[in-house]
């Protein structure tokens, strides 16, 4: 295999196993779909996406440094959007509309800086600075 012989970097764009398409519909993620590849390659591919910092490093580099204090993460992923959030220093919403459901919430390790039912409600915490 072209991997392993050549000893190439395996990378995937995240680490979601499934996405939701609708309430009650999920499609496989990069990761469920790189399973059999990891499987044979023996190794865990990068991740190149969330929740790896890389990403939010680039955009600063490009866009200049962001101010913690003053940026938030919002997704309804835990896995990726929260623990990108955490993984970059900044604060996190986590929105109850898709993959992450109010029952999840009490087996978390590290809970998110906010929880929402849906993204209008982030407008409750927001200031007009």
């Amino acid at each position: 295999m072209y991997i392993k012989e050549n000893n190439a970097e395996y990378i995937v764009p995240d680490c979601d196993n499934f996405f939701s398409v609708s309430p009650t519909r999920k499609v496989p993620g990069s990761l469920s779909v790189s399973a059999g590849l990891s499987a044979v390659l023996e190794q865990q591919p990068r991740i190149m996406g969330k929740p790896d910092p890389f990403l939010f490093e680039l955009i600063q580099q490009e866009h200049g440094k962001m101010q913690p204090s003053r940026t938030i993460m919002i997704g309804d992923n835990y896995k990726t959007d929260i623990e990108f959030g955490f993984n970059c220093g900044i604060s996190t919403a986590l929105v109850l509309t898709g993959n992450t459901k109010s029952e999840d919430v009490s087996g978390f390790k590290k809970m998110p800086d906010f929880v929402l039912e849906g993204l209008c409600d982030i407008s409750n915490y927001l200031d007009d600075a």
